[in-house]
């Protein structure tokens, strides 16, 4: 039988979200690290599931069934929304527009929040079929992943604005770093919610 994580005490959930936050952290400080020194957007469309999806990975229980297959639906997740994000420009560029006229701020800081929401959701469904596996909500995952996604593309579009033009390339990694951070705080809090579910379904990872 595999050894579950446990999450009962306010110490133990606390310990699962810093270091689910670290995770997403570190894998967007390598994202970014690869995107500015060589890869560019090649780290962002096909890299970016398999590098947060694994080091997610090293978080979850050994108990969640399918857990095995994390980093790659991620990795898969990922990829069919950044093809969505490539293909239908024409439907969410008029809307980022939009809100950058009504709203104010940047073009560039809505697109980001908008194809950020695209990617983070349909990571999140991929995802979402291990958690229903576990017997998980997965709805609010789904949901997590949309905000989580979306919070991670403006707030990392924000920070480069402020920082990119004088952090030298080997550290606007820390510009991504920020943004996945927030990702992992959102969608953090939430798999502390489904995780602590009481159906227990057993299996391998």
């Amino acid at each position: 039988m595999s050894r579950a994580l446990s999450l009962e005490t306010p110490a133990q959930q606390t310990h699962f979200l810093l270091k689910w936050v670290l995770a997403n952290t570190a894998g967007g400080f390598l994202i970014g690290l690869l995107e500015n020194n060589g890869l560019q957007f090649t780290a962002t469309l096909t890299l970016t599931g398999a590098i947060l999806g694994s080091l997610q990975w090293s978080i979850l229980s050994p108990s969640l069934r399918w857990r095995r297959w994390w980093p790659l639906a991620s990795a898969m997740g990922w990829l069919v929304g950044s093809l969505i994000i490539a293909s239908s420009y024409r439907l969410y560029g008029p809307l980022a527009q939009t809100l950058w006229r009504q709203m104010g701020l940047w073009e560039v800081f809505w697109l980001n929040l908008l194809t950020g929401s695209i990617a983070g959701l349909l990571m999140a469904i991929a995802q979402g079929w291990i958690l229903a596996r576990q017997g998980r909500a997965v709805p609010l995952w789904w949901a997590a992943g949309l905000l989580g996604g979306a919070a991670q593309g403006g707030v990392s579009a924000a920070l480069c604005a402020a920082a990119c033009p004088v952090l030298p390339s080997l550290v606007v990694g820390v510009v991504n770093a920020g943004g996945w951070a927030i990702y992992g705080g959102l969608t953090g809090l939430v798999l502390l919610v489904l995780l602590q579910d009481p159906a227990e379904v057993e299996g391998t990872g």
